[in-house]
């Protein structure tokens, strides 16, 4: 579970400040929420760190590695796995198949063996004995043979979740997990996001408008507004922070 540190990243589209000189650390093992209004640079941000986006300047290390310097193929062989706001899960495939898709970034299957069929079956297995422990996990075991599509919402949350951890990540992006969900499914998703950091070791940072969600669980919170941080620490201390504050509710007379 290696450090994630966010060092003065900016990066502009065309004439847009979409992050200015943002800075932050997300220690081994550490829930981290990080919020923000609408447009603050949230998903921005995860973008960078996963590599979609190339940052204009500053430097995303990884246990000391700069992941900005890697091909954007390579971050995920590097532990880092992420779900996004709109589901991308294959509707027709099962999902077991749907989890067992995940785990292509660490396959150790080059292409002679590919071709020969050497090992490619015990692969195979394992892969699909760890999904369907991950399923288990998750409580979706008894969903593992049934395809995807027509499931409820939360129940396709719950399995791009299973399909984003069947990569064994370091490092888990989850970017508004809570979005669409009913009142009792983010209480079971706080549960499990727990207990993906607790059992499986995985350390989290989270994008999340669910303040409650995101207070209710996270060991630190990091908040942003315009590109910037304004404010990192304990989620009661950012709550009261005078610059959250108005970020969200606008000076107050």
């Amino acid at each position: 579970m290696p450090t994630l540190v966010i060092d003065d990243v900016s990066l502009s589209f065309g004439g847009i400040t979409a992050l200015d000189g943002l800075s932050c650390t997300v220690e081994p093992g550490q829930i981290c929420g990080l919020i923000g209004p609408n447009g603050a640079g949230k998903t921005t941000l995860f973008n960078c760190v996963s590599r979609i986006y190339q940052p204009t300047s500053g430097r995303v290390l990884l246990g000391g590695e700069d992941l900005l310097r890697l091909p954007a193929h390579r971050v995920a062989a590097k532990g880092v796995a992420r779900t996004f706001q709109h589901l991308g899960l294959f509707p027709s495939m099962t999902f077991l198949e749907n989890t067992m898709a995940g785990a292509h970034s660490r396959g150790r299957t080059g292409f002679a063996r590919a071709i020969t069929g050497l090992g490619v079956r015990r692969e195979e297995r394992e892969l699909a004995r760890y999904s369907f422990w991950l399923l288990q996990f998750l409580g979706l075991d008894s969903l593992a043979f049934v395809p995807a599509a027509g499931q409820p919402f939360g129940t396709l949350k719950r399995l791009e979740l299973a399909r984003a951890l069947a990569a064994k990540p370091g490092l888990l992006l989850l970017d508004e997990p809570a979005g669409g969900l009913t009142q009792h499914e983010v209480g079971e998703l706080a549960a499990v996001i727990r207990q993906v950091r607790d059992v499986l070791g995985v350390t989290v940072l989270l994008v999340e408008h669910h303040m409650g969600l995101v207070m209710g669980i996270s060991d630190k919170v990091v908040a942003m507004n315009f590109g910037r941080k304004i404010a990192e620490g304990s989620p009661d201390s950012v709550r009261k922070h005078d610059d959250v504050v108005r970020a969200y509710l606008g000076e107050v007379a």
